[in-house]
């Protein structure tokens, strides 16, 4: 329930009036039975910094923009604004028809180069045999039977590895379905369990007995397992095609074994039958000495491959990945589009580590150098944390000071983009602590309190004290890192005191 600003008013006034009655247990007990609306502070570990305080904007680490080396239309764009990829992840992808058409092509002028190299060395073998036709004649059936024997043995090993592929595929499709399968019932016990909590919060809302804030995320939670649901059944249904696919592909590659391998023994009879032939003939073979049409069959060939190699890249570059980790932070690729290496499809940044860019005057820059620690601090979203001097620019930037770039580890991700954040140095010497605003400190004589948010009601604690820098305090003992402290209207509070936390 939201307090009405004329009822911690009037408590104010209870519990004024109450102390000056010199009632001290009636004035505690006042105090514990206000409900007053305060604003709260995370307690966090760290060094304190001193001296003065320097404006930066966090910005990344790197930033790279990704374009295709080729263009072309995109057919997939597989990750959208936000979405934190690995190096080496697929991010989108060129339609690539007519540059697989193009490899095909290369790869059958690869195989007519290669008969071609076979034809020259039949014509070399054929011109070798000068005295008599029955040499040439079984010479020919035995080059031409050993090449049906090489091409059907050939044919055997890829038509061996297509079925040794289908079945591996066929193991993989049928795996992923069952997985599929597990996903589905784990989505819709999740489902289930979302809309169970969706439909008692809902119930407890009405009856003012949960937050808006619990409403909202049982609702999210119930949106969020109804998506994941829906994707676990598209998912099953992709995996079932898959198995279709591979299934029929594992009986297309079986036929395809069975025609080699009996074009293997026809191959192999033929081959017996010229080798015979050649046995009786062999002693009056003269081998020519020209090698030239075999050279130039050869310089084709590889020609061929290389085309082929050609087209291989051509169609890789259709499929652009991540140079980096990182976060994608602009989107300009839809499916459909043209894409190509003269604009950013993509833009990638590395936000696991920031910079932020500050600008010292001159009687300071030189007590400063690379390495130095210093503290980082994000009012507006309570966080604190440590970096160090990364460079430092010997210019002055046109008389704005001189321009120091800091490093911050952000593994959690917490620090974004563009945040403007206080930056401080801390001396070597500097003690760490716990540190909290100046502000939620309350001071009785030498001791000093903070009051500790526990569920809805504000505890104090005495904290010892260990130095103060402006706005902030650092706590020796007495609060723990995380917990969070009342920054406003200590006047009003008591231990144990009821509060309602304001989010302005």
């Amino acid at each position: 329930m939201k307090i009405r600003k004329w009822e911690v008013t009037a408590g104010a006034l209870l519990l004024s009036t109450v102390v000056l009655s010199g009632c001290g247990n009636a004035s505690t007990q006042a105090a514990q039975d206000m409900n007053v609306n305060v604003k709260v502070a995370q307690a966090q570990q760290g060094v304190i910094g001193q001296g003065e305080i320097y404006t930066g904007t966090v910005t990344p680490s790197a930033t790279v923009n990704i374009m295709p080396k080729i263009s072309g239309k995109v057919s997939t764009v597989a990750v959208d604004v936000g979405a934190e990829v690995k190096k080496g992840q697929v991010l989108l992808k060129l339609e690539d028809d007519d540059l697989r058409n193009n490899l095909e092509i290369a790869k059958s002028n690869v195989a007519a180069a290669a008969a071609g190299v076979n034809t020259a060395k039949d014509s070399r073998e054929t011109g070798m045999v000068s005295a008599n036709s029955g040499v040439v004649s079984s010479k020919n059936g035995i080059i031409s039977s050993k090449s049906s024997i090489n091409q059907a043995q050939g044919s055997i090993n890829q038509a061996q590895g297509s079925v040794n592929q289908a079945q591996t595929a066929l193991k993989q499709a049928q795996t992923a379905v069952s997985t599929a399968g597990n996903t589905i019932k784990q989505a819709q016990e999740a489902l289930t369990n979302a809309k169970s909590t969706l439909t008692r919060t809902q119930s407890l809302a009405s009856n003012g007995l949960a937050t808006q804030a619990e409403l909202e995320q049982a609702q999210a939670a119930a949106v969020s397992a109804q998506t994941a649901y829906d994707n676990a059944v598209n998912g099953k249904a992709n995996a079932e095609e898959q198995l279709s696919a591979a299934q029929k592909a594992l009986s297309t590659a079986q036929k395809g074994l069975s025609t080699a391998k009996s074009a293997y023994e026809n191959a192999t009879s033929s081959y017996e039958n010229a080798n015979s032939g050649y046995s009786n003939a062999q002693r009056q073979l003269e081998v020519s000495q020209s090698t030239a049409g075999i050279q130039a069959s050869q310089q084709k060939l590889d020609q061929a491959q290389l085309n082929v190699q050609i087209a291989q890249d051509s169609l890789d570059d259709t499929v652009v990945k991540s140079p980096i980790n990182g976060i994608v932070t602009t989107k300009n690729a839809e499916v459909g589009e043209m894409a190509g290496p003269s604009a950013a499809s993509l833009v990638i940044a590395n936000l696991s580590t920031v910079n932020m860019l500050i600008y010292v005057p001159a009687n300071e820059i030189n007590n400063i150098k690379a390495g130095d620690q210093v503290q980082v601090r994000v009012a507006s979203s309570n966080i604190v944390t440590n970096g160090k001097v990364k460079n430092i620019n010997p210019m002055d930037a046109s008389g704005n000071g001189y321009p120091v770039k800091i490093t911050v580890s952000n593994a959690d991700g917490k620090l974004k983009s563009g945040m403007l954040a206080d930056v401080s140095f801390v001396g070597k010497d500097a003690k760490q602590g716990i540190i909290v605003p100046s502000k939620a400190i309350q001071k009785d004589g030498k001791k000093a309190y903070v009051y500790v948010i526990n569920k809805d009601h504000a505890v104090r604690k005495e904290v010892t004290i260990g130095s103060e820098s402006g706005s902030q305090t650092l706590i020796t003992s007495g609060l723990k890192d995380g917990e969070q402290v009342v920054e406003n209207n200590l006047a009003l509070m008591g231990d144990n005191t009821a509060i309602t936390i304001s989010q302005y």
